[in-house]
């Protein structure tokens, strides 16, 4: 399966322009019934994109500024202004554990931080796209 990040540029109805990570192409893709339990995707966010016909929006992740940090947990502001307390997931490492923002987003019902920032981009976009794949194979089953 080929899933690929990118850069929400613009969305309107069910389908949303992409600026692909990777190649920097701007895309149309649809947003597919597996982004359904998610929040509406909108610009700024970090989205995953499965080539299917056509390509489709799987997956998002906001960006928040990390304002704590506990035993297990951060805390990260929203764009929209909220406080929500994140299970760190993914690569550990100095510049996650430093970052002062974070790709987050809502699995099930609690909060995940997946990646810290870099200029504007996922520190470790591998490890974002081996979770996405994780998770379409976990959902199949």
């Amino acid at each position: 399966m080929n899933i690929q990040l990118g850069l929400i540029r613009a969305c309107l109805g069910d389908g949303c322009r992409v600026r692909l990570l990777e190649t920097e192409a701007i895309v149309e893709v649809h947003v597919d019934r597996r982004a359904d339990r998610q929040t509406r995707p909108r610009y700024g966010q970090l989205v995953a994109v499965v080539w299917e016909v056509p390509p489709a929006l799987i997956w998002h992740w906001q960006r928040a500024q990390i304002v704590a940090r506990r035993s297990g947990s951060v805390v990260a502001l929203l764009p929209q202004g909220r406080l929500v307390e994140c299970r760190p997931v993914g690569q550990p490492s100095p510049v996650w554990e430093a970052a002062p923002e974070a790709w987050v987003t809502r699995v099930a019902d609690h909060w995940e931080a997946h990646d810290s920032i870099e200029h504007g981009l996922p520190a470790h976009p591998a490890a974002l796209l081996q979770w996405v794949a994780e998770q379409l194979v976990a959902a199949e089953a």
